[in-house]
């Protein structure tokens, strides 16, 4: 089980909202799910039982590109898309009254598929969103207590299962049954719902085999653009710092233009011929750095131009520069995490544009 960094923050974040389904027709709110959230019906699946006499219904949607075509938070958008690809699953478990717990255990949720018989996930497929997920504790829900209570978690199934063919997730012997592309699509995008980009052809590159200069240069305590910039002999217009303080823990990250300018720096000659064929693609070099270890992924990067927001769904919207870059959900003390962002294709590169990580941001140029 691991846990991601949203304790505290009350289930279903703005966009995918709890119902009260209690007297409403099942199917009906399956559409209105789908209707208020802008999902697709085929991503959606609700059952609902009762747990020691108290109805709980229980929300799932897989998580694909279509997933953030949709109307859901920025936040919940953003600890969902590094589980596009691996047959994962968010679930939200509510019920209408407010509780701080409740005798729900995402551990007896099964999946059956085919003739197969039935299997329960091991604890390490389940991802917690809300704390204490696992444990059954409910938060209220951010709309008012009226809607009750609830709690989220994401269960990440990967080869276990083809989501090409129909599947069920089991609790409390109802079923939620999923045949993934064969439903009618709800089309309620608007202009206010940041875009899911097309993505890149991948390209690899070779893994930095020693970090220990980047780390250095990382570690000074003079760290602004400009001393970075001064250090690797680097056109100041190219190079962007961000120094973020969460839940106590400080996170480093150095960003570069990869722009022509970049082959006469001081980055050193294996990392240029990294480098070389996303230079003038319209690509940022990042580095990520703690001195004491902090929560980090790429997936929390977005472009912002002319204001629409263009997040990332794909793995080859990023290079890998360090083994394990895209996976990354924590920089260890001391030891950095390096990849490169390569701007979505609708964004023009020649006129000004913003990266953001979280609600941090740097402007180029």
């Amino acid at each position: 089980m691991i846990q991601i960094t949203r304790a505290g923050v009350a289930l279903c974040v703005s966009l995918l909202l709890v119902f009260a389904f209690a007297g409403s027709v099942f199917a009906d709110s399956r559409d209105r799910f789908a209707q208020e959230t802008g999902l697709d019906l085929d991503l959606i699946s609700i059952l609902q039982t009762t747990v020691n006499g108290t109805e709980l219904t229980i929300v799932f949607v897989f998580i694909n590109d279509r997933t953030f075509q949709s109307k859901i938070s920025a936040e919940l958008r953003a600890v969902l898309l590094p589980y596009v690809g691996r047959n994962a699953f968010y679930v939200n478990p509510s019920i209408e009254q407010v509780v701080s717990q409740l005798a729900f255990s995402p551990f007896e949720i099964s999946v059956r598929q085919g003739t197969a018989p039935a299997f329960v996930p091991e604890r390490d497929a389940w991802i917690e969103v809300t704390s204490g997920f696992a444990a059954g504790h409910f938060e209220v829900n951010p709309s008012g207590s009226e809607q009750g209570s609830g709690s989220e978690g994401i269960l990440v199934l990967d080869e276990t299962v083809d989501v090409a063919q129909p599947l069920e997730l089991r609790y409390g012997g109802e079923a939620a049954r999923f045949d993934i592309g064969m439903a009618t699509a709800v089309s309620t995008t608007t202009a206010s719902v940041p875009s899911a980009v097309s993505s890149h052809e991948p390209i690899e590159v070779a893994h930095l085999d020693e970090t220990v200069t980047l780390e250095e240069i990382l570690m000074r305590d003079n760290f602004s653009a400009d001393s970075m910039a001064a250090l690797l002999e680097l056109d100041p217009d190219l190079v962007r710092v961000m120094e973020l303080t969460s839940r106590g823990e400080e996170l480093r990250l150095l960003l570069v233009r990869l722009e022509t300018p970049i082959r006469d720096s001081a980055l050193g000659l294996d990392l240029l011929d990294a480098l070389d064929p996303l230079v003038g693609t319209g690509a940022a070099m990042v580095w990520a750095f703690s001195k004491e270890g902090a929560a980090f992924s790429p997936w929390n990067f977005y472009i912002k131009q002319r204001g629409t927001n263009y997040v990332f769904f794909s793995s080859a919207s990023f290079v890998e520069l360090t083994d394990g870059f895209l996976r990354t959900e924590r920089v260890v003390a001391g030891e950095v995490a390096a990849g490169v962002i390569r701007l979505p294709k609708s964004v023009d590169n020649t006129v000004p544009f913003s990266i953001y990580y979280g609600t941090a941001g740097v402007d180029y140029p």
